[in-house]
């Protein structure tokens, strides 16, 4: 596959900026509010300023510090995930947020901090014992009073948000098994429909190119992907609006979903499941082994699991869990084989 320079670098551009805005979000969102000063002004500075100052800093930092790897790695990502169509992948890395940013990114995020300060101190300690800082005394004491700094602030906001996070853990334990899983499920499984209705009009494409090929030597038939695509947004949209339960907003209110996940009980997970056995059947029979429509067999299984989980299980929270915890794990065990293989330097 010939290397999208340009795609890599702005997907990690913007990987940079989406951190910090989650980091202020989550901070916003959280339910307590974090009162090392015991002064109002101060704790909110402290609280809604310095500590998602502080997560922000260290992702940006660490996403800096690895942006030619972490390029690398969205290339191999690409070429290892080809025969995996781009709307599927879009479903993994769904799946993988979700799964980040309810439960991973909270949790060792100040721990993170707090190590990253700590090694740029001990960096800065050094060059100032060697004398390499330059400057004289003036920047050996900005440097010492900055390294101090990076070791106290991560400290400090970790000692007052760890504690506190830990006892909304169970909060948000209780809300993921009592709401938000729904949500998050919901969300996943009208992707998976959606994606779902919009394999068969790829297979025929796919046929009528076959044909072309076979008949005329050359392909005329066109897909029109854009189309499609369009076509299977508008679905999942509509069964967005169909699945979900309303959603509250932080600030009062909440957005009118329809809360009518029965249908998709009743048909529209029959008929997603349908399709899917349907053009596996068709593709075993015909021998075909392009994967654009359906993607691989691990692809297969994890789709049939968001389909079969509802109607067999009934919304039971732990298989709900796990499918979507499977979803994700194969997605972050594909990208870490990855970033591993990936080249520290630039290469393209």
């Amino acid at each position: 596959m010939k290397p999208d320079w340009m795609a890599t670098r702005v997907t990690v551009l913007l990987l940079a900026i989406i951190g910090p805005l989650y980091f202020f979000l989550l901070m916003l969102l959280l339910p307590f509010q974090m009162t090392p000063f015991g002064d109002e002004y101060y704790d909110f500075l402290f609280h809604f300023i310095a500590a998602p100052g502080v997560f922000s800093i260290t992702w940006v930092g660490l996403i800096y510090y690895s942006r030619f790897r972490l390029a690398n790695t969205v290339q191999l990502f690409g070429e290892t995930t080809t025969s995996v169509p781009l709307r599927w992948r879009i479903f993994y890395g769904t799946n993988a947020a979700f799964v980040i940013g309810f439960f991973i990114l909270p949790m060792i995020i100040a721990p993170v901090a707090i190590i990253s300060g700590l090694v740029v101190a001990g960096h800065v300690f050094y060059r100032v014992g060697v004398g390499k800082l330059g400057g004289g005394r003036v920047a050996s004491v900005l440097g010492i009073i900055v390294a101090i700094a990076l070791c106290i602030l991560p400290a400090l906001v970790m000692i007052q948000f760890t504690p506190g996070y830990l006892q909304v853990w169970d909060t948000i334990l209780e809300s993921w098994t009592s709401f938000w899983f729904k949500v998050v499920y919901g969300f996943a499984q009208c992707l998976v429909n959606a994606l779902s209705f919009g394999a068969p009009i790829h297979f025929i494409y796919y046929g009528a190119q076959q044909y072309d090929r076979g008949v005329y030597g050359t392909v005329y038939t066109q897909t029109p992907t854009r189309w499609i695509r369009l076509g299977e947004i508008i679905i999942f949209t509509v069964f967005l609006y169909l699945y979900l339960p309303p959603v509250p907003l932080p600030m009062g209110g909440a957005i009118p979903f329809a809360d009518l996940s029965i249908i998709f009980n009743l048909y529209i997970n029959y008929i997603s499941l349908g399709i899917v056995i349907l053009l596996i059947i068709i593709k075993r029979y015909l021998g075909v082994v392009d994967d654009s429509t359906l993607g691989g067999p691990v692809n297969i299984v994890i789709v049939g699991m968001f389909l079969v989980v509802e109607m067999f299980f009934k919304f039971d929270v732990i298989i709900v869990t796990v499918a979507i915890w499977l979803a994700f794990l194969l997605f972050a065990s594909i990208f870490v084989a990855n970033y591993i293989r990936a080249s520290p330097r630039e290469m393209y």
